[in-house]
C-alpha cells in the first residue's frame, strides 16, 4: 500500500446542469488552483491472482481560469470537488524472471461537484451548483519489470457505462529503498466522459505523479 501525489493539468467542458452555461476548464496546472487533495493505492497479491485499489480526491478552485463563449463577456468562477476510485482484480498471464504481465478487470467510480458563478460588475447573475456520480466497468493490462533495485510499470485500461466512458494510461519508474519501501515517479493520463441527461462532462487530466509504497 502507499500514497502518491498527482499533479495534472485539467481541460474540457464541465457542465452538470443543462439549463446553465457550460464552463470549459482551460489547460492549467492543478498546482495553481489546488485547495485539498488525497491519493492512495493498495495491492493484495497471491500467486497469479491479486486485487488493486486506487483512490484520488481533489478540491480545486479554478478562479477565473474558465472559458465561456465569447458572447458572454462576464466574469466566471468555478470550484470543483472530484473523487475517482478504481477497484479491480488481476490475473498474471506472464510470470517471467524480469517481467510480469497482468490482465485486469473491475469498476471505476466517479463523483463530481461544482459551484459555478457568473458575475457582472456589482452583481451576481448566476450562482449554481450541481453534482453527479457514475460507475464504469473497466478492463485493462499491466506490465512490470524489475532490474536490481529499479523497476518499470506500464498500465492502461478502458471503462464503459451507460452514456459514460473513460480510459487511463500511466508509466512509472520505481526504486527500492529497501525490501519494504519503494519510491515511484511517472506520468498519468485520464480521460472521462459523461453525456447522461443534463450532464456535459468531457475532461482530460494529464500530468506527473510521484509517491511511495510500503510492502508488508
Amino acid at each position: 500500500m502507499g500514497t502518491y501525489v498527482w499533479l495534472p493539468s485539467v481541460e474540457g467542458p464541465l457542465g452538470l446542469e443543462s439549463d446553465r452555461p457550460t464552463p470549459v476548464v482551460g489547460d492549467g496546472n492543478i498546482l495553481d488552483n489546488l485547495q485539498f487533495f488525497g491519493f492512495g493505492v493498495a495491492e493484495l497479491s497471491g500467486n497469479r491472482f491479486g486485487a488493486l485499489v486506487d483512490f484520488a480526491y481533489v478540491d480545486i478552485g479554478f478562479g477565473h481560469d474558465v472559458e465561456l463563449p465569447p458572447q458572454i463577456p462576464l466574469e466566471p468562477d468555478l470550484s470543483t470537488k472530484a473523487m475517482v476510485g478504481t477497484v479491480s482484480a488481476y490475473y498474471r498471464v506472464v510470470d517471467g524472471e524480469n517481467w510480469d504481465v497482468d490482465l485486469t478487470g473491475g469498476i471505476r467510480g466517479f463523483w463530481l461537484e461544482t459551484d459555478f458563478t457568473l458575475s457582472a460588475p456589482n452583481t451576481t447573475l448566476i450562482d449554481a451548483g450541481g453534482d453527479t456520480n457514475w460507475i464504469d466497468g473497466v478492463i485493462g493490462a499491466r506490465a512490470r519489470g524489475q532490474y536490481g533495485r529499479w523497476g518499470l510499470t506500464g498500465q492502461i485500461d478502458s471503462g464503459w457505462g451507460s452514456d459514460t466512458s473513460s480510459w487511463q494510461g500511466q508509466a512509472l519508474v520505481e526504486y527500492d529503498l529497501s525490501n519494504r519501501w519503494r519510491l515511484m515517479g511517472g506520468y498519468r493520463y485520464l480521460h472521462l466522459e459523461n453525456d447522461k441527461r443534463r450532464v456535459d462532462v468531457d475532461l482530460d487530466l494529464k500530468g506527473p505523479l510521484f509517491g511511495f509504497t510500503y510492502r508488508f
